[in-house]
């Protein structure tokens, strides 16, 4: 497809789904941002996983997407196939057997297997290293997605707060899937677990470029609860200027106040 329009939503029936107007919200920001990187955060129950039906449906409308991997706990990978099934895709759920195969056929071949184009692979199996990054088993090397490095047009990470600890196999993965993938999709209803360094990690893995540190992360962060205030004092029927912000108060006590802007995806 030449030219595709951001504001425009290609694949609005590719879904045997009755869609809730907010749940393509998600895939406007995602087509709008300047680096196909999104991490949507809605509370559970409100349909993420057709939000990232809805993300893959609309890329493949728009270009080839060969190599989709899906990742998740154990216990979500026969619901993420059934999911994709009503999107008409067929994916394959990785056993440790299929997952080695795929490798050794990068290993041997360079490309990942295409009938495991669309491969759903559980985070249990990247604890052991010789998935990730290699090991010798009963005196053979068998080698890592890490060192192998097969190339994925489009990622998706369902509860991604697994994978909000440094030093993890988990993060080790996404990390290393966030750098050589085209795109990369992260859910969650639980970013902030106790602190907000778990969504600085998320956001830091997705786009490192605007969240280098953690300075960086709670300057953005800083004026949301003026902004959130601000709004429900709007609705509310107050003034904006109550809500206790520089940014609401008219004429030069607010110049200078405004960040620089940034273009980002959460």
């Amino acid at each position: 497809m030449s030219n595709p329009q951001v504001d425009h939503i290609y694949a609005l029936t590719a879904a045997r789904i009755q869609f809730i107007p907010h749940q393509f919200k998600p895939l406007l920001r995602f087509l709008r941002a300047d680096r196909p990187r999104l991490l949507i955060a809605d509370d559970v129950g409100v349909g993420k996983t057709i939000e990232a039906g809805l993300v893959l449906k609309e890329l493949s409308a728009r270009q080839r997407l060969d190599r989709v991997l899906v990742m998740c706990p154990k216990a979500l990978t026969s619901k993420w196939r059934a999911e994709m099934r009503r999107f008409d895709e067929n994916f394959r759920v990785l056993s440790s057997e299929t997952l080695r195969y795929c490798l050794d056929e990068v290993h041997d071949g360079g490309e990942w297997p295409a009938e495991y184009g669309r491969a759903i692979v559980h985070y249990e199996l990247f604890r052991m290293d010789s998935y990730l990054h290699g090991a010798k088993v009963r005196g053979r090397r068998r080698f890592g997605l890490v060192e192998l490095s097969p190339q994925f047009d489009l990622v998706i990470a369902d509860e991604a707060h697994h994978l909000r600890t440094p030093g993890s196999n988990s993060h080790g993965l996404i990390q290393h899937l966030c750098q050589t993938s085209e795109a990369v999709l992260m859910l969650s209803a639980t970013p902030v677990q106790v602190h907000s360094d778990n969504l600085f990690t998320l956001l830091h893995l997705l786009r490192p470029d605007l969240f280098p540190d953690k300075t960086t992360f709670q300057e953005v962060l800083a004026p949301n609860r003026h902004l959130t205030r601000a709004v429900r004092l709007l609705r509310n029927g107050s003034s904006a200027g109550e809500a206790g912000s520089p940014w609401g108060t008219p004429g030069p006590a607010r110049r200078g106040m405004c960040p620089p802007a940034r273009e980002f995806c959460w």
